[in-house]
C-alpha cells in the first residue's frame, strides 16, 4: 500500500520513514435508533421512574455526544504499532472497534484487531469524550486533532459505531 504525503492540513508526527495522519475525525450522530439501541444496551431494566429514566437518556446523550471516529493514515509502521494505545493525556478512554480500511478508504479490509500486513495502512477506530483541545497520543508521539466534523453516512454504514455497556 502506497500512501502519498498528506495535505499540510492534515496533522501529522513523523519520526524517520514512519508517518501518521489524522484525515478527519468524525462525531458519531446520534438518531432515534441509536439512542433506543444504547439505552436498551446500558439500561436493560427500561421499566425506570420518568426522573431516572430522563437522567439515563441525559447520560447516554452525553457519552454520545463526545463519541469521534478518527480516521488515521500510518505509513512506514513497525513493531511499535499498537491502535489500542491511542489515547488521549488525562483520560482512560483508548481507540476500540477498529476497522482497517482500504487505502482510499471506500471499504474495510479488516477488522476485529486483525492488523493487516505492510508498513502502511489505513485505520478507523473510535474514541470516548474525545477533547478536541488536546493531541491524540499514539505509539510514535502525538498528532493534533483536526477540526471534529459530523460523520457521513457513507461512514456511518461502512464502520458504524456500537454502543458499549
Amino acid at each position: 500500500m502506497d500512501f502519498q504525503e498528506p495535505d499540510t492540513d492534515f496533522p501529522t508526527v513523523t519520526e524517520h520513514d514512519l508517518l501518521i495522519a489524522t484525515r478527519f475525525c468524525r462525531l458519531v450522530v446520534q438518531t432515534p435508533e441509536l439512542l433506543a439501541y444504547a439505552m436498551q444496551l446500558k439500561h436493560p431494566d427500561l421499566d425506570l421512574h420518568a426522573d431516572q429514566r430522563c437522567q439515563a437518556e441525559e447520560d447516554v446523550r452525553e457519552e454520545l455526544s463526545n463519541v469521534v471516529l478518527f480516521d488515521v493514515l500510518v505509513s512506514g509502521r513497525d513493531a511499535r504499532f499498537d491502535v489500542g494505545d491511542f489515547g488521549q493525556d488525562e483520560s482512560d478512554q483508548v481507540a476500540y472497534d477498529e476497522h482497517f480500511l482500504s487505502e482510499d478508504g471506500s471499504e474495510v479490509v479488516e477488522e476485529d484487531s486483525v492488523v493487516p500486513s505492510g508498513k502502511s495502512l489505513r485505520v478507523a477506530f473510535f474514541l470516548h469524550f474525545v477533547d478536541p483541545s488536546k493531541p491524540l497520543n499514539t505509539n510514535y508521539g502525538q498528532v493534533a486533532i483536526p477540526p471534529i466534523q459530523p460523520m457521513p453516512a457513507r461512514l456511518r454504514n461502512l464502520v458504524p459505531y456500537e454502543p458499549v455497556d
